[in-house]
């Protein structure tokens, strides 16, 4: 569902339009996510509205981080990062606290916290550090919806990894879905490059103009009749 939110928070806010091919090259994509993770559903009222708040909340991050380095701001990738990370570990230290799970961070650390632990926490935020970098990166370079339709391939491609790493039992409906989204992800690309060529490819006179040498030559026979116009 985020590429739907991001099509309706980019047209309603930021005045977007996209062209009806952009459109129907999302239909498989997100019908084959669907189809690739359907199983046994069980959920409550309250899950289904935090889900659904957290796929909205995606998007307008997705939107915003893209206007903030290519809009009036024109910020570096590294430079919102930057901003953005002592933001994010105040709002994680802000929940952790309310629901109780910072006295048992400050448990673990004084009696179970080891070396190895230590290497794999930093290791984990070097990596963590250059997702976000990449993220912010490509953002940059393509677009809010072309982020959000990898990140709907990035998670049929996680179940590919699961079936063969783990060895994940799926069902002949899945198996088509992932098919189907890599195919609608292979369509919007393909009609996404399309149309930033053709938005990139300088507009066609209506009528031919004059060469330089075509220029010269008329010149040329215009000055010849004039002298023997004379003569």
């Amino acid at each position: 569902m985020t590429p739907v939110f991001t099509i309706i928070i980019s047209i309603l806010f930021l005045s977007k339009r996209y062209s009806m091919m952009t459109y129907l090259s999302l239909l498989p994509l997100l019908l084959g996510v669907y189809m690739a993770t359907a199983g046994d559903y069980s959920y409550t009222a309250m899950g289904f509205f935090l889900t659904v708040l957290g796929t909205l909340l995606a998007a307008i991050k997705t939107v915003v981080t893209n206007r903030i380095q290519m809009g009036r701001l024109q910020l570096h990738p590294l430079d919102l990062l930057l901003r953005m990370s002592p933001l994010a570990f105040v709002q994680t230290v802000i929940f952790s606290w309310m629901k109780g799970e910072l006295d048992e961070v400050v448990s673990f650390c004084k009696t179970e916290l080891s070396t190895s632990l230590v290497i794999a926490l930093l290791v984990n935020g070097i990596i963590a550090f250059f997702l976000n970098y990449v993220s912010f990166t490509a953002n940059k370079k393509t677009s809010a919806l072309t982020m959000t339709v990898a990140a709907n391939v990035k998670q049929v491609l996680s179940i590919v990894v699961a079936v063969t790493v783990f060895n994940t039992k799926i069902g002949l409906l899945n198996g088509f879905g992932i098919v189907m989204t890599l195919i609608g992800g292979a369509c919007y690309s393909a009609v996404d490059l399309r149309e930033k060529a053709q938005r990139a490819r300088p507009p066609t006179p209506a009528f031919p103009l004059p060469t330089p040498n075509g220029s010269a030559v008329a010149e040329r026979e215009e000055l010849l009749n004039v002298r023997v116009s004379s003569q």
